[in-house]
This record gives C-alpha cells, structure tokens and sequence, in this order.
C-alpha cells in the first residue's frame, strides 16, 4: 500500500486513481481544497493553512495549522507525513521558488512514484523501466540527480548519455512498439496527460 499527497498548485480537472490502493490520503493547505474538488477525503491535512479556502472548516474538524515561519513548505511537511512510497497530485503551473523546492523534497525524503498535475503526468524509477506508447508519443527524461540513461525504443536513443542538472532529454519521441529505459539514478519520465492514459507500463 501507499499513500496518496495531494498539494497546491494546478491538478487533473479528474482523477482516475484507484483509492483503494492508498493506505491513506494526505492533503498539505490549500491541496484539501483540490481534494474536496475530486471528492476525495483526507485522512489528514497538513500546512499552515494560508492558501487554503476552508481554514474556518478545518479547524472545526480539529486540525491546527503550523507557523508560517517554517523551515519546510506544506507540500514538504505532507511528504514527510506518508509513511510508504506515495503518489503526488497537484504541484503544477504554481511559484517556480514551490516548484524547485518540491524537487529539493524529492532530493532529500523522496520522491514520488506518480506525479500527476493539469498539464503534466510524471512517472519516477530507477533502474529499468519498459512500456508500450503509440508511435509519436512525446516524452522528456528528468533526473534527480546524475543518472547514466540507455533506451531502446525512441527517436534519439541514449547510450550510456549522462543526465543531470545541466542536460535533460526534453521532447523525445517514442519511435517503436516497445521502450525500455535503463537508468543508474532517479529519473522522472514526463508525459502529455492525454498521452499518459495511453501508455502501458509492462
């Protein structure tokens, strides 16, 4: 089982998750308000409470917010809240400083297994990784960290590529049936949200 986070920022006008798979929900401020959009939930809502639209109903449930002067963001203190690998939802088109420092979260706990926000659908591994996705299927390799990649399947196969800080694979294509991807770090793949309900992870 595994948790799911549900933060601020832009997230999937729908989900099609299956909520059974998550031992519990987390929602960080203003993600409770993606949440009661979805209708979903939250076994928990953490944050200070800033951004969020509901801060009257939450303290009504019982819920305290922390101090705005904080080390960590809200979205930072719910990953730090699942207790198991976790799937993200929202994060999207917000403050690049909230972007980056989501990355930082990723560095430091860890990161997501899916990470699903309006205009973006991401899917960590490391190690290796093999799907099939229609022919032209646009997919861009984002590393955590420095990560020696090999693919087999795409338009400009990588052999041995070093990706890193300073060089990503942006906008590849899917060029055959089949796609495998090895790689020695962490490393995001980022879909089309429309593309990423046709890929199938074998």
């Amino acid at each position: 089982m595994k948790d799911l986070v549900i933060i601020g920022g832009a997230a999937p006008e729908r989900l099609s998750l299956d909520m059974s798979a998550y031992s519990r929900i987390i929602a960080a401020d203003s993600g409770y308000d993606t949440a009661k959009r979805l209708g979903i939930i939250p076994d928990t809502v953490v944050g200070d409470f800033d951004s969020t639209s509901f801060s009257s109903e939450l303290a009504v449930a019982g819920y305290m917010p922390c101090t705005r002067d904080k080390d960590d963001t809200d979205a930072a203190i719910a990953i730090r809240e699942a207790r198991s690998d976790y799937d993200l939802v929202g994060g999207g088109e917000g403050r690049i400083d909230h972007t980056l420092s989501l990355f930082v979260a990723f560095r430091t706990i860890r990161p997501p297994r899916l990470w699903l926000m309006r205009s973006d659908s991401l899917v960590s591994f490391s190690g290796s990784v093999s799907f099939r996705a229609p022919f032209g299927t646009d997919i861009s390799l984002i590393p955590l960290s420095v990560s020696t990649v090999r693919t087999e399947g795409l338009k400009w196969d990588m052999d041995g590529w070093k990706l890193s800080d300073s060089f990503i694979s942006q906008s590849n294509r899917v060029e055959r049936p089949f796609v495998r991807i090895e790689a020695s770090g962490v490393v995001f793949l980022r879909f089309f949200p429309d593309d990423f309900h046709r890929v199938e992870f074998l």
